[in-house]
Parts: C-alpha cells; sequence; structure tokens
C-alpha cells in the first residue's frame, strides 16, 4: 500500500529542497568555472531557484497537510506549470533528462492523483499497486534522469543540494559513537528549522545558538582520525563562511536563494572547490556510519 511520504518522495524527490549544507565567505572569489556563472544566471536556473523558494512553503506533501485535497491538486497545477517552462528553457546538456521528468509527472503521476481526486488518502486504500507501482519504484531511466536534472540545478543553479556523498567506504570504531551523537545533534538543529520553514527567525536563532557551537566544538575533538581533517575543514567553513553569510542576508534563506551570487550559493550549499571534497567525505561517513541522511 502507498503511503503519502512515499508517494511524495517518489514523485517530488527532485523537486525538494535540501538545507543540510551551508556556507558563505567574506571573500566570494572562488574557482567556479566562468560558464559555469553564466549558467547561474540563465531563465532556467532563475526559474528553477524561484521555484525552490516558492516550494520552502511547503511543497505538494506540505499543500496536502494545509489544505488537503485541493491544496495538492492547486500545488501540483503550479507544478506542471513550472515543468513546462523547465522543459522549454533547459539547456542542451540536460534537457533529455528535464523531458523524461516532466512527461513522467504530466503523463503517469498526474492521472492517477487526477483518478482518485489528488486525495492521498485515497489512494492509500483505492489504488491497486499495479496503479501505485509506479511511483514506489520508478523505472532507472526515470530515476536516472532525476538524478541528472537534480546534479545540474545544485550545482549549476544553487538550487539548495549539496554534493554527494565521496564514494569512500568507512567503517565503524569506537571513536565513531561521541562523533555521531555530536552530528546527531547538529542534525536535529537544522531539522527544527526546516519544521518552522526556515524562516529568517529559526535560522538565527539556530545558527547562533551555544548548542551549534558546542556540536561544532566536540566533532572536531572527537572526529575519528580518519575524516579529521575533512571535519575541522568543514566547521571551520561555518564557522568563518557561512554564518557571516547568513548574517548579511539577515538569516532569510529565501533572500539569499533569490539575490545571492553564484559563487555565494556555491558556498552555501558546500559546492565552493575550497570545502567540497571535505564535505562529500564527512557525508559519506555520516551516512555510513552514524545513519543521518
Amino acid at each position: 500500500m502507498i503511503t503519502r511520504t512515499v508517494f511524495i518522495a517518489s514523485v517530488v524527490a527532485a523537486l525538494c529542497v535540501v538545507a543540510s549544507g551551508c556556507g558563505g565567505t567574506d571573500d566570494d572569489s572562488t574557482a567556479l568555472p566562468a560558464d559555469q556563472v553564466a549558467a547561474f544566471g540563465s531563465p532556467y536556473c532563475v526559474t528553477a531557484r524561484r521555484w525552490a523558494v516558492h516550494d520552502l512553503d511547503g511543497g505538494g506533501d506540505g499543500a496536502y497537510a494545509r489544505r488537503g485535497a485541493p491544496g495538492l491538486k492547486a500545488w501540483w497545477k503550479e507544478q506542471l506549470a513550472y515543468l513546462e517552462r523547465s522543459l522549454a528553457q533547459a539547456p542542451p546538456g540536460i534537457r533529455k533528462a528535464e523531458a523524461v521528468n516532466e512527461r513522467v509527472i504530466r503523463t503517469q503521476l498526474t492521472p492517477l492523483l487526477e483518478k482518485y481526486g489528488f486525495d492521498f488518502e485515497r489512494i492509500g486504500t483505492e489504488a491497486t499497486p499495479g496503479e501505485t507501482a509506479f511511483a514506489e519504484h520508478p523505472p532507472a531511466a526515470v530515476v536516472n534522469a532525476q538524478e541528472v536534472r537534480n546534479a545540474y540545478q545544485n550545482r549549476v543553479c544553487g538550487y539548495g543540494g549539496s554534493p554527494p556523498p565521496a564514494d569512500v567506504t568507512f567503517a565503524k570504531s569506537a571513536a565513531s559513537k561521541p562523533y555521531c551523537a555530536a552530528a546527531a545533534a547538529q542534525e536535529e538543529g537544522q531539522g527544527k528549522v526546516a519544521e518552522a520553514g526556515f524562516t529568517p527567525g529559526a535560522f538565527k536563532s539556530y545558527v547562533t545558538s551555544d548548542a551549534l557551537l558546542a556540536a561544532l566544538d566536540v566533532q572536531d575533538v572527537k572526529a575519528p582520525p580518519e575524516i579529521a581533517d575533512d571535519v575541522k575543514a568543514d566547521n571551520e567553513w561555518v564557522r568563518t563562511r557561512k554564518l557571516p553569510l547568513l548574517e548579511r542576508y539577515g538569516y532569510d534563506y529565501r533572500k539569499l536563494v533569490l539575490e545571492g551570487s553564484a559563487e555565494e550559493l556555491a558556498a552555501f550549499n558546500y559546492f565552493d572547490p575550497r570545502v567540497e571534497e571535505h564535505d562529500r567525505r564527512v557525508s559519506a561517513y555520516v551516512q555510513q556510519v552514524c545513519g543521518i541522511e
């Protein structure tokens, strides 16, 4: 049986905003390629960032939670319009991926929602396994297309996601427990910011709190040897670049996404080349050993 959470995760995973990685810089110069900086200002990327900010208000799941089926129906209509515009603006390198994503949502997922009145409760109780199979287990070609699309939007457009975990394997050790506890505390704080809708007040309350600074200090001291240098680099990035950048934008994440430069958003999302590989290794350890996604 399809659940509301599984359905939304499957349907709009490509549209979610992840705020797990943040960074800033007093010196906005980076080694970003000139063509990437130019692409950041393209109509495609501007459209993507505007949708990202709009989607921060809850997306499909949030719309359903607030207003039920009518809310989801209205949001879905907006999403279809966004995807049509995005496809028309897509650069050649990801146009095929955009086309696959738009077609799947428009021709396969939309009819399912329409059939059951955009009501997750009805889908959960009335839809057949065959009807929900696609949403729960999309074909590899669809998954690959969404991954290509996500990677471009995150890296080039500054959509909100962070670099993927490094392709390296870590194992649990005696040093894992205290470090993972500190990482979990930081994750909990970030989760509260997300639950509050990424409001300036929520962001400021968290990033200026003693709890965040304490978690960073513990991580620096307790980091397992294999990622000690990476943890220190990541946390130094938070202290010296992320926090000043957030302060510069009044702790307003939406304003940062809409008005920030390519360099600022690359720093915010850890795509700045000075920190990216450190962050990827930390992410791999946290996911594999600490079980934190």
